[in-house]
């Protein structure tokens, strides 16, 4: 059922000689016929090639480019890829990493690649939030952009300390990284410098495709993106990282934008990597789901505690605001902590 609580309302409803290239020539990755300028370190028999495609299909394999472009160190670049994903499936791209041996890359950023969930009871009821486009565990975005089953385009753009995913051509995440980053214990190599690309294969389930891989190498000093930049709180970046690093959904219902071209409102949505959503966005909700208004003061914790221990999901809204607010935000996310909510216990449309 859906209850009324004081303070809050019920929502309703990305070989050969290396050549010399101009900033703006695209150099391709892929020979089309093998895996050549590409090694994993382990479990090679989860890539093959078919038609000119990297195809991945097995346990988990990192496939690292050791090719001659660009000797195999990018720092400011934009790498574009054709990709495929068959439903379920799960993968994803490395920026500025090292070759390493076995295990998952410690250095560098993954760029998410999954578009549809495979069934919870498979993956012991977990539900991933950290969508294609993703800047992985450091701003997600929780609805996938694409399809399964259709190839789409994904770029993926780094100048300085800014990185940035494009799917079809639309700005999905973007991150502009601080001084002193805030990284969870095992992802403390997760920063941006220079490196290499690598692709994933995740799991013997997740069969993932691959082909037209291109790097565009761009000048030492070239421009980030205007307005770009890290958020100033220390604090806050923390806990958005923390909160993107543990699958919890931002999202806020009631939260717009003043029109439908203001492209401040949707940069700052995504530096602070939550997703306004306006209530006639939002379907009927089935089950026990509570959306507190905060935009006065800070969510109560104990009530958050007690909506927990009763099975209900939340979600949180800025009720009505045209912009975002720091303190705010800071405040939620404070009191998420605090209450001990977790990934599950936050409602998501459509998912279950």
């Amino acid at each position: 059922m859906v209850k009324r609580f004081a303070g809050m309302v019920v929502a309703m409803t990305a070989f050969g000689a290396a050549p010399l290239a101009s900033a703006d020539e695209w150099i391709p990755l892929q020979d089309g016929k093998s895996l050549a300028g590409w090694k994993t370190a382990e479990r090679p028999e989860s890539w093959v090639v078919e038609d000119g495609v990297f195809v991945s299909r097995g346990e988990r394999s990192h496939l690292f480019y050791v090719g001659k472009v660009g000797k195999h160190d990018f720092r400011n670049f934009e790498f574009q890829a054709e990709v495929m994903t068959s439903p379920g499936s799960n993968s994803g791209i490395y920026a500025h990493t090292k070759w390493q041996g076995p295990g998952w890359p410690e250095a560098g950023y993954e760029l998410q690649v999954i578009n549809s969930n495979p069934p919870a009871e498979k993956m012991g009821g977990y539900v991933e939030y950290k969508m294609t486009g993703s800047i992985y565990a450091v701003r997600n975005h929780w609805q996938a952009p694409v399809a399964d089953n259709d190839w789409f385009t994904y770029r993926i753009r780094v100048v300085g300390k800014t990185i940035q995913t494009f799917i079809n051509g639309t700005l999905v995440c973007e991150y502009a990284e601080p001084l002193n980053a805030f990284r969870p214990d095992d992802k403390k190599g997760r920063l941006l410098g220079s490196g290499t690309f690598a692709l994933q294969a995740h799991d013997p389930g997740s069969i993932v495709k691959y082909r037209n891989m291109k790097v565009k190498i761009l000048p030492r000093d070239a421009t980030p993106p205007a307005g770009l930049v890290p958020i100033a709180d220390a604090e806050l970046d923390r806990l958005v990282t923390q909160a993107s690093n543990d699958n919890i959904p931002l999202i806020d219902v009631g939260l717009s934008p003043p029109d439908s071209g203001s492209e401040a409102f949707w940069s700052d949505a995504r530096r602070y990597g939550v997703l306004p959503l306006s209530i006639q966005q939002i379907p009927n909700i089935a089950g026990s789901v509570a959306v507190l208004v905060d935009r006065d003061r800070g969510p109560d914790v104990e009530l958050l505690k007690s909506l927990k221990a009763k099975g209900y999901r939340v979600a949180f809204s800025s009720g009505g605001a045209t912009s975002f607010d720091e303190a705010q935000l800071k405040r939620r996310l404070q009191a998420i902590n605090d209450a001990g909510l977790g990934w599950k216990d936050f409602w998501v449309p459509g998912k279950p």
